[in-house]
């Protein structure tokens, strides 16, 4: 059997509403930058990233040659969306990422970097047809997922269950809840990320102002509420506690951690050269013009 040609993967993020958050918020877009620096993919050798803007690139230069390089690549990508994922729970920060396999180049010249390629025009077309929060997995790398559950969105892309956590409790509890002994925190130690995203995720499609906002929030919760029914009714009829899940205090210190969490990265941009700019240019005099 022939092996399939040399492959490079590529996640394409978008960081959604970054135009609006430009305009009105600029110190959330320093904070979004300084979130991306802290991925973990930076820390393999095995990546690069590429930021422009309201865009981020994440990929393999060594190109993929056999099914155990694959199943890599495609591994620890998704892991890159399941920890920007985690890092944004609580910010009211939100991006649309599409992972997809095929040809992109990347190379420097003397005063710019320079790339292209028909997997990154592919990305970029893709992802702005999908109305969704989070991950989506392309057919051409659906082959070596091996640790997230996927469920079918279109006929060429999956949506990816970026929630570990609630997934390894759906699987412990059998989805009946509440959960009658506090042994489950065992099976999801980061159970709270979670329930904190699903209760964003509900407030911003029940009450974000624009619609095109509301319908991409509506379609990730309806793919966390088909996937986990018992959970999200419990969740839902009991305005999100914890405790419809399992008895009081499971998850304490796992609390405490996801508060801190929340409030390092609310502060995550601060003393930036972009930072500062703003606060320099916010205590210009009136009528002082900024170039």
């Amino acid at each position: 059997m022939t092996e399939p040609a040399p492959t490079r993967f590529l996640l394409y993020i978008d960081i959604l509403g970054f135009s609006e958050m430009t305009k009105s918020d600029p110190r959330s877009v320093a904070r979004t930058y300084a979130i991306l620096n802290k991925l973990n993919v930076h820390r393999d050798k095995a990546f690069k990233t590429i930021v422009f803007s309201d865009t981020v690139l994440v990929y393999n230069p060594v190109e993929a040659r056999n099914d155990e390089d694959r199943n890599f690549y495609v591994w620890y990508l998704t892991e890159a969306a399941e920890d920007l994922y985690s890092r944004l729970v609580g910010q009211d920060i939100w991006f649309r990422a599409v992972l997809i396999a095929g040809e992109f180049n990347h190379y420097q010249l003397e005063n710019l970097d320079a790339f292209y390629g028909k997997a990154l025009i592919d990305a970029y077309q893709s992802e702005k047809r999908l109305p969704l929060i989070g991950l989506a997995l392309h057919s051409s790398c659906l082959p070596y997922n091996r640790f997230f559950k996927v469920a079918p969105f279109t006929d060429d892309f999956s949506f990816v269950y970026l929630s570990r956590p609630l997934e390894y409790l759906h699987e412990a509890s059998g989805d009946g809840y509440p959960f009658p002994n506090r042994i489950v925190s065992d099976h999801s130690p980061a159970l709270p990320e979670g329930v904190r995203y699903l209760s964003d995720i509900y407030r911003l499609m029940r009450t974000h102002p624009e619609p095109l906002v509301r319908a991409k929030a509506l379609t990730t919760w309806d793919f966390h509420a088909r996937r986990y029914p018992g959970m999200v009714a419990a969740l839902v009829a009991n305005d999100f506690s914890l405790e419809a899940l399992a008895p009081a205090g499971t998850w304490d210190i796992a609390v405490n951690t996801l508060e801190e969490n929340i409030r390092h990265n609310k502060r995550a941009g601060a003393g930036s050269q972009m930072s500062v700019s703003i606060t320099q240019q916010r205590h210009r005099k009136p009528g002082k013009a900024i170039f």
